[in-house]
């Protein structure tokens, strides 16, 4: 019989960054207001992030934007969906900020500073390395853009 290989991966092996939006303000109003103070483009994404979990599948409201420069990209995620939280952490944020990818690292460093400054904001902070470890959910981010994101050319589409 044939030795089978396994594909070793690690959840630690996904190096993103990951910023709590503490507002007052609906998604669609706070991607505007992101895109407004960043000089982002973010884009609803046609389907919902969905989380499945114990008590079965969440649905999240999610923007998307790619830095042409730089590579990385940005996700703006609803953390409470229909039936649970993507960030299980109290003071429970209203949006989650995540980057993943590209060139710079420092990415979207001094955003947490500007992101303060929109009005219904509250509170918003960079996400620490103990909370970031529980995030697995990260690792979905990508196979669900290829498939939502309006300007994938590999569907076919120019």
């Amino acid at each position: 019989m044939p030795k089978k290989e396994y594909l070793s991966f690690d959840f630690d092996d996904i190096a993103f960054r990951a910023i709590a939006m503490h507002t007052a303000l609906p998604p669609a109003l706070l991607a505007w207001q992101t895109d407004r103070i960043l000089g982002t483009k973010f884009s609803l994404l046609p389907d919902s992030f969905l989380l499945k979990g114990k008590k079965g599948v969440s649905e999240h409201t999610q923007y998307y934007f790619r830095e042409e420069e730089t590579g990385t990209e940005w996700w703006i995620l609803e953390n409470q969906g229909s039936i649970g939280l993507l960030m299980n952490v109290k003071p429970f944020p209203d949006m989650l900020l995540i980057g993943r990818g590209g060139e710079d690292e420092d990415a979207g460093i001094d955003w947490p500073e500007k992101l303060k400054s929109i009005q219904g904001m509250t509170m918003v902070y960079v996400v620490g390395e103990a909370v970031k470890k529980k995030l697995t959910w990260i690792a979905s981010l990508e196979e669900k853009k290829k498939k939502d994101d309006p300007n994938n050319n590999e569907k076919g589409t120019t």
